[in-house]
């Protein structure tokens, strides 16, 4: 395991820190600043799928934008998106402008995770890839560890300010703003990013070489993304609604679950030594089912806040070692293409499920409606756990021994 990279790196991982740090406080309060708004269920699944949808829709022609202007320069721009729909978004007074911010944050949205891992990828190495994808994600986690901590106090600390209640619009739109600020902090170190100096690719910008392995690699994180948004956007109104806990107390539950993911993200590359890239992949997938279960169904909230810890610790910090995998196995000339084609498969799942999920919760009652959404969240995951092993694991054979993963100390 080296933390050897090279300075555009390290410029690349504050941002993503701040990045991180500002994702932590919208996703804690952003439904819940809907409803405020006036905006019921139905609405609240939109607005969450919006950037799903956007991501979806513009993540090929972000393809042929980053091959033309860089990486580096579609990482800028998407910061500056999504920036810019952070502000709208806080900032709205009805559903017009809340879609209108949802839509330019999937903007830019697609231009960061499109850019995102290519960018990385060609910067690192075989013995410094695994770890620094999951630095990568150690540190978006760990922002979000002190986004819902911190961010949990502000409509406390507004309330305290300006005399109004907690839970009342302005301390929402409070939360949301500083949320915007975090953005603004992130896109500064990425402002000095410059392009590298790799050739451009020859042929047309959708060309893929290597389909088969790209389809294998695709097809899990669509069912990830059918089971992933029917609940993990609504975990807040989940646990707010069935135990009738304080905002702080919420944003705290929050933040113990990004410190643990982030944890474990930094582990996986010792993982990965003893086990192989896939093979840590399915373990710490596998075994977050269960906890799962417990999230969705269990009685106290002491369970639920245990299951909560550990299945996002173990179902997030693979994600870092499956991207590194990918990177690895395919083509230079096809990363952009994967990054895309996973962003869409992805996120048209989360976006159907969490459309549906509000149209659920809306006609059935609120115990009734998240026990059969957490039962499709765990049947998708399951899955995706299934078909990395029938189409990548047993594939793969003799290269994913531990012997043969290019990780060094």
């Amino acid at each position: 395991m080296t933390w050897r990279f090279s300075r555009p790196l390290w410029l690349y991982l504050s941002g993503s820190f701040s990045f991180g740090l500002a994702q932590a406080f919208a996703a804690l309060f952003l439904n819940f600043y809907l409803r405020a708004l006036g905006l019921g269920t139905e609405w609240q699944g939109l607005v969450n799928a919006l950037p799903a949808l956007t991501l979806a829709c513009l993540s090929l022609p972000v393809v042929a934008l980053a091959r033309r202007i860089s990486n580096a320069r579609t990482i800028q721009l998407g910061s500056l998106l999504s920036l810019c729909g952070a502000v709208l978004l806080a900032l709205s007074g009805g559903p017009a402008m809340a879609i209108a911010g949802a839509l330019v944050q999937g903007a830019g949205a697609a231009m960061l995770v499109v850019a995102g891992s290519p960018f990385m990828a060609a910067r690192s190495d075989e013995r410094t890839r695994v770890t620094l994808f999951s630095a990568q994600s150690a540190l978006m986690t760990g922002a979000g560890f002190l986004g819902n901590l911190l961010g949990g106090r502000v409509p406390e600390l507004y309330a305290a300010a300006t005399a109004t209640g907690p839970t009342g619009l302005g301390a929402l739109r409070a939360a949301l703003l500083v949320s915007a600020a975090a953005q603004l902090v992130g896109l500064v170190p990425l402002l000095f990013l410059r392009p590298g100096k790799q050739p451009r690719p020859e042929g047309r910008s959708f060309t893929v070489r290597d389909k088969g392995t790209m389809a294998r690699l695709v097809a899990p994180n669509v069912l990830v993304g059918l089971g992933a948004g029917a609940t993990i956007p609504f975990l807040n109104v989940f646990i707010e609604g069935k135990f009738h806990v304080s905002y702080a107390s919420l944003g705290s539950l929050f933040a113990w679950t990004s410190l643990a993911t982030a944890a474990t993200a930094l582990v996986q590359p010792l993982l990965v030594r003893r086990l192989g890239q896939l093979s840590a992949v399915l373990t710490v997938q596998a075994s977050s089912l269960p906890f799962l279960a417990l999230l969705g169904f269990a009685p106290e909230l002491w369970m639920v806040s245990v299951a909560l810890f550990t299945r996002g610790a173990l179902m997030n910090a693979a994600g870092p070692v499956y991207s590194a995998y990918a990177m690895s196995a395919l083509p230079e000339e096809d990363r952009p293409m994967y990054s895309a084609v996973n962003v869409i498969a992805w996120d048209l799942g989360w976006a159907v499920s969490s459309l549906l999920s509000g149209v659920v919760r809306g006609a059935l009652p609120f115990d009734l409606a998240f026990r059969m959404l957490f039962g499709w969240t765990i049947l998708m995951y399951a899955g995706s756990v299934l078909a990395i092993y029938l189409g990548l694991f047993r594939r793969a054979g003799q290269d994913l021994l531990p012997t043969s993963v290019n990780v060094r100390p």
